[in-house]
């Protein structure tokens, strides 16, 4: 059974159908990609299984459990984590407290914890290492006292990053995480990524336009096209299917992707 299991998935808005019958599996520890061209339904899929949307047909397993319709803070408890392609930070708070904010929600302390005193302050405490931990881990840390809102926009990225961390997540989603970056901050991320995988043991499900940066990180590729999906393989064949070609990627990809 794979880690994650979409099948059938269809999401509809009106008369407008966004996602037709997908099927995607994706393993435990796997780094998979979402493509294709604007509107192909690729967020829209995200938004299922992150609980934004509520699938109108089909199903979304996680680890054997559905949680297809569930609530973004119930599925967040199973282990699901996200980035959003416009960045979403608490911007007047500080780098640091946009992770403690995360710990704090993904936590099961209540408001009646806060109010034990010495004991919540051992813990806040706890949780204010964590987070410099993580800033560490992402090279946040001289950044950590920074307003969100004043951060180079890589930083914001990496920033979005660390807070979905924060959660402990089993599975990341992350929705352009490369957009608007240029070819230095592309690689570094695309290291990043790698690591992250690595370290924390995650099943990693990224949408991103630079197929480049896709092609040569990622090891499977699933291409959505209208809403359908037309491919669904490794890199290098990906790149030279017809269908996907024609859709997205123009009869150049192979040579443009090898970068």
């Amino acid at each position: 059974m794979a880690f994650l299991e979409v099948s059938r998935l269809t999401v509809r808005f009106g008369g407008l159908t966004a996602v037709s019958q997908l099927d995607l599996s994706v393993d435990e520890g796997a780094l998979v990609a979402l493509i294709g061209p604007n509107g192909a339904g690729k967020t829209t899929a995200f938004n299922v299984i992150t609980g934004v949307y509520a699938p109108t047909e089909g199903h979304v397993r996680l680890a054997g459990c559905e949680i297809g319709g569930a609530s973004p803070h119930a599925i967040s408890a199973h282990g699901v984590a996200r980035t959003f392609q416009n960045i979403r930070l608490f911007r007047g708070l500080s780098a640091l407290d946009n992770v403690r904010a995360a710990l704090l929600g993904a936590s099961r302390a209540g408001w009646r914890d806060v109010l034990r005193g010495a004991a919540w302050r051992s813990r806040e405490r706890a949780g204010e290492a964590e987070a410099r931990a993580l800033l560490d881990e992402l090279s946040l840390g001289p950044s950590a006292d920074a307003r969100a809102d004043s951060l180079p926009y890589g930083e914001q990225r990496r920033l979005e990053i660390a807070r979905a961390l924060a959660t402990k997540p089993k599975l990341l989603l992350l929705d352009e995480p490369a957009a608007g970056m240029n070819p230095a901050e592309k690689q570094a991320l695309r290291e990043l990524v790698a690591q992250l995988r690595r370290v924390h043991g995650l099943t990693i499900v990224l949408i991103d336009h630079d197929v480049s940066f896709v092609m040569n990180l990622c090891e499977r590729v699933a291409v959505l096209d209208h809403g359908e999906k037309i491919a669904d393989d490794v890199p290098a064949a990906v790149r030279r299917d017809p269908k996907v070609i024609e859709a997205y990627l123009g009869a150049d990809s192979e040579a443009g992707a090898a970068g």
